[in-house]
């Protein structure tokens, strides 16, 4: 499919457009934060196991913790770049936005006004994105020129030589600090808005992909390296294989639907029958995808001694989420009288009541089967995890690391091979529809 869609000219400029944006996002994350010292947090004793001067209080923290931060600031907050947050405010910010939607009268009526609405609510998303990157923005300079320290890393600057420039040191450099933070922010909404409407995929999914291809495999390597011996090519084998099935899983579930058979009553047209014209009624259980797995395996970070009932916790959440759901799809009473309207039944099946009851039995084997697939899903990272040697709490990889990387790699690479596909066949069958 790739190689035939790099035959249309139109999709090779949107291709190179993708990479070129996704090239300039990580170049903005490797690009220092004027006024600071970019090599401070590299020196001796700053890292998270470190301990010298100012930086073995701030790194007496979780390592999972900060592996999480690092993966969605794409380690932008522990380099201080540019784009110090990465895509952090925009993801905050579209969940705050799908979160209170609901709850607030106006924007019910701006969800509900078709594409205008849908603008508004967008505009009004990245100024939210914007002002949350300004308030994190407000953090990060306070620590930086309170102790030394980035907040939520636990790295700070080694003894008393803080990561302030002397030039800088001042309530302007504090001021361009926080300034130059919130634009990089802007620049992320920007790039992201480009991709979705000029390249390939979606803004904020691939800019999130393009993150995790670059922090994830350090973290693997790192408990690769902390596990040693024989069991660090086990460590990496477990991983890749547990995304691999996730991922495969996931879309299995996802895209899989039951189809129920129908037929039409027979109508007279004139002389001729009209029907049973065969079709169906498609059930599909798989839809909430890793909606609640990613939020119920930040359980698994509580430490001991509350762990003896995280990981049962952890899985009755995510087995309940996707059976109820499943039941979100249509009801089955009002489809079952949108077919008896339509003069549509399934064979053997009265219309009416019986049909209904037929649906929702139907519906909830499937949503059920559903269910349990996602939370094997679920449960494959902790498997893998398992080979690590020692306790999880030493390490930045985390559960809920590999569960944010194969949601994100359902999440980007079906609607960027859908749109390929549509392209491909648009410019194929284009000339003929003309």
């Amino acid at each position: 499919m790739l190689a035939r869609a790099l035959r249309v000219p139109a999709l090779r400029k949107r291709l190179l457009l993708t990479v070129l944006a996704v090239v300039l996002f990580r170049l903005g994350q490797n690009l220092p934060l004027p006024g600071l010292r970019a090599d401070a947090l590299e020196a001796p004793g700053v890292d998270a196991g470190g301990g010298g001067g100012g930086g073995g209080e701030a790194a007496g923290g979780d390592p999972r913790l900060y592996g999480l931060v690092e993966l969605l600031t794409g380690d932008g907050l522990g380099e201080l770049s540019v784009l110090t947050f990465g895509i952090l405010p925009a993801l905050a910010a579209r969940l705050v936005a799908d979160l209170a939607g609901p709850l607030i009268p106006r924007v019910r009526l701006l969800a509900a006004s078709g594409q205008d609405g849908a603008a508004v609510l967008a505009r009004r998303t990245r100024w939210l994105a914007v002002l949350l990157a300004a308030v994190l923005g407000v953090v990060v300079t306070t620590g930086v020129y309170g102790d030394g320290c980035v907040p939520l890393t636990g790295l700070c600057a080694p003894g008393e030589s803080g990561l302030v420039q002397e030039r800088a040191d001042g309530p302007l450099g504090a001021v361009t600090l926080v300034a130059c933070m919130t634009a990089g922010a802007a620049v992320v909404l920007w790039l992201s808005g480009l991709i979705t409407a000029r390249g390939i995929g979606e803004g904020l999914s691939v800019l999130l992909v393009a993150q995790l291809a670059a922090v994830v495999p350090g973290q693997v390597a790192d408990a690769a390296r902390e596990t040693g011996g024989a069991r660090a090519a086990l460590v990496v084998l477990a991983v890749v294989l547990a995304l691999v099935v996730m991922t495969v899983l996931a879309v299995l579930v996802g895209q899989a639907e039951r189809r129920i058979p129908l037929q039409r009553t027979k109508r007279m047209i004139g002389r001729h029958p009209l029907g049973p014209a065969p079709t169906y009624v498609p059930v599909r259980g798989g839809q909430g995808g890793f909606g609640m797995m990613i939020p119920a395996s930040l359980l698994l970070l509580v430490p001991a001694p509350a762990g003896a009932w995280l990981l049962p916790g952890y899985v009755l959440l995510v087995l309940v989420h996707a059976w109820l759901r499943a039941g979100t799809e249509p009801d089955a009473v009002e489809v079952a009288e949108r077919l008896k309207r339509s003069g549509m039944f399934v064979p053997g099946i009265p219309m009416g009541r019986p049909t209904a009851q037929y649906l929702a039995y139907v519906r909830s084997r499937i949503g059920l089967a559903a269910a349990l697939c996602m939370t094997v899903v679920a449960l494959l990272p902790v498997a893998a995890l398992l080979v690590l040697d020692g306790p999880a709490e030493r390490f930045a990889l985390s559960a809920t690391t590999l569960l944010i990387v194969a949601s994100a790699a359902v999440g980007t690479a079906l609607p960027a091979a859908r749109q390929l596909e549509s392209f491909a066949a648009q410019h194929a069958y284009g000339p003929i529809l003309r």
